[in-house]
């Protein structure tokens, strides 16, 4: 319970650290093209002074933003006992990781499944899979002829 609860911090934090940078861009943007008309001296150190300050911001804000997605990460592995990493389907392929169509029992599993791959209309599963038909996912990969000619 304590770790949804720290997901849905997290998750509120990584939001509003979007909105901070959204709205340090937009002022970022106003002054370098809106500027001032005035040229003097004073005028421009002012500008170059919150356009530091800005950039400062905008660095500590992106530093918060990546600290808050690696402790949800943390989190939600903590959470669910899964670390998974790289998944890739291409070439209208599929691959699925992780607890499929199983109970809450499984769930309590750990799991750390890195680099699954699916390419080139192939199919990759990795993790605790309980009924799952796997013909009904690529009916022309594993069912019909091709099932017959592999067996």
């Amino acid at each position: 319970m304590m770790l949804q609860q720290n997901e849905v911090v997290l998750r509120q934090q990584v939001a509003r650290a979007d909105n901070e940078t959204a709205e340090i861009e937009r002022s970022l943007q106003h002054i370098t093209v809106g500027g001032s008309t005035e040229a003097d001296e004073e005028s421009e150190q002012s500008k170059e002074e919150l356009l530091k300050e800005l950039k400062r911001q905008q660095a500590a804000n992106t530093t918060l933003r990546d600290m808050c997605e690696e402790a949800l990460s943390q989190t939600v592995s903590e959470r669910t006992g899964q670390k998974i990493k790289g998944v890739k389907a291409t070439n209208d392929s599929s691959a699925l990781a992780g607890f499929i169509n199983t109970s809450g029992d499984e769930s309590r599993i750990d799991q750390d499944i890195s680099n699954v791959t699916a390419d080139t209309r192939s199919f990759a599963a990795a993790g605790v899979i309980g009924n799952v038909d796997f013909k009904d996912l690529r009916p022309g990969l594993l069912g019909g002829e091709n099932a017959r000619r592999m067996s």
